[in-house]
């Protein structure tokens, strides 16, 4: 399953470059995800610090104000995995060759363009590339099952659970939560949920669990996922989450 991240600081084009890129693996049905989505790179480099992988990144360039620009996050980025995939997304196509010569190794680029067909052939392009070049991984990943009727399971990953919840319009029932956006309700306890699923999870809530692996910060009230999905997190929990996870306070 390849991971892609996308960081941009300009949210309106952060959330259309993620639509794009989601738009992509369903209409080809790949084996491909959204890990992460940030408008910090700060964000994005704690999140591939708790996960390290190699990665298909679609990068802005620019920063705006940020210490770092996309240069500099590009390098970060292939000191600790030099197999990650960047394909820079910006305006200034001018500034291809600022990038050869700095000796970032880009994937590719992007235009910014409002041309939707365009831009949507680009990322495609790119996604399929990436794929073609993966060899195939034949390791197991743990899973777990989930009776979801009588005499009927489904298996997930658990790698794939983000947060699960008490599930507020069915009693004694929890819902799963997962990185692809789907949610999946069940006859369960919280507690015999913690107990199953492992160390990457603990509570942020009475009745929510998370997964520690995708934390990136802690507001007022919420944790808050790389994929820019929050889950809730009570007061008193709150110093014990940013510690166990890792992370500071927004």
């Amino acid at each position: 399953m390849l991971g892609i991240i996308v960081c941009d600081d300009d949210k309106f084009m952060l959330e259309m470059s993620a639509d794009t890129v989601r738009e992509c693996i369903d209409a080809d049905n790949l084996p491909a995800r959204i890990v992460c989505v940030t408008q910090d790179f700060s964000e994005t480099l704690l999140y591939i610090e708790k996960n390290p992988a190699s990665y298909l990144y679609f990068l802005d360039i620019d920063f705006g104000r940020a210490n770092l620009n996309g240069v500099d996050a590009a390098k970060i980025i292939k000191k600790r995995e030099p197999l990650s995939k960047i394909v820079f997304v910006t305006s200034h196509t001018d500034m291809g060759m600022d990038i050869l010569k700095s000796g970032v190794e880009a994937f590719g680029f992007i235009e910014k363009s409002i041309n939707r067909k365009k831009i949507l052939q680009d990322y495609k392009k790119y996604i399929h590339l990436v794929l073609e070049s993966q060899p195939q991984s034949i390791s197991a990943e743990p899973t777990i099952n989930l009776l979801i009727g009588i005499d009927e399971y489904i298996t997930i990953p658990i790698s794939q659970i983000l947060y699960v919840e008490t599930d507020k319009s069915i009693s004694h029932f929890v819902r799963y939560h997962t990185l692809d956006g789907s949610d999946l309700s069940m006859r369960d306890t919280i507690e015999n949920v913690l107990k199953n699923l492992g160390e990457n999870f603990m509570k942020s809530h009475r009745s929510v669990i998370i997964n520690k692996k995708y934390v990136v910060s802690v507001g007022d009230g919420v944790v808050n996922f790389a994929g820019g999905e929050q889950a809730t997190c009570a007061f008193r929990l709150k110093n014990e989450v940013m510690r166990k996870c890792g992370v500071k306070k927004v």
